[in-house]
């Protein structure tokens, strides 16, 4: 009977198994065609013609643009970090 149990486990395992190299050959096989779609769509001579077809062309001005920098936040003080602890664990 314990064979018979074991025999059916390794045909199920095995089962399993197959029909997880299937699902992987078929999402290489899937990544590979993404791959390729992707190469096209990124192509240098596509990107051209279809900035061409909106009209697009290089620029003839550059301009340079500075922005002032960010203002620092002041840091927390100390009695905030501590008044923060007191009320997590129910101080008044």
């Amino acid at each position: 009977m314990l064979y018979v149990m074991l025999t059916a486990r390794l045909t199920s395992l095995n089962y399993a198994v197959a029909k997880a190299e299937h699902q992987r050959s078929t999402l290489q096989g899937q990544t590979a065609r993404l791959d390729d779609e992707l190469a096209s769509l990124k192509s240098d001579d596509r990107l051209a013609k279809v900035a061409a077809q909106l009209h697009m062309q290089d620029p003839t001005q550059f301009a340079m643009v500075s922005l002032p920098a960010p203002a620092r936040e002041p840091s927390p003080s100390r009695l905030a970090f501590f008044a923060g602890l007191a009320g997590l664990f129910g101080a008044k």
